[in-house]
């Protein structure tokens, strides 16, 4: 090979080394961090999470405000709903 050919794939093969070398740091940090923060949300649980929890997910108001919808949809959809729940529980 000549010197040149041989000096510039050393080059390169130092930059692929060094760039290998610093993703690898970079995803060891970030997985690193990531764990950390999980650990911290362990220790500290956020409050304001639950309160999520224990809210209702909705409301009658707002079928008992609309009144364009005939009460025999509203039933059919609400049984609908029911018997989906109950054939899809975990």
């Amino acid at each position: 090979m000549q010197p040149e050919v041989a000096n510039a794939l050393a080059e390169a093969a130092n930059l692929l080394l060094l760039g290998m070398v610093v993703v690898f740091l970079f995803l060891s940090m970030l997985i690193g961090a990531i764990t950390l923060i999980a650990w911290i949300n362990k220790l500290i649980p956020d409050e304001s999470l639950n309160t999520i929890k224990t809210q209702p997910k909705f409301t009658n108001n707002t079928l008992s405000n609309n009144q364009d919808v005939s009460p025999k949809i509203v039933s059919a959809i609400s049984a609908a709903i029911f018997q989906h729940r109950q054939s899809h529980l975990v």
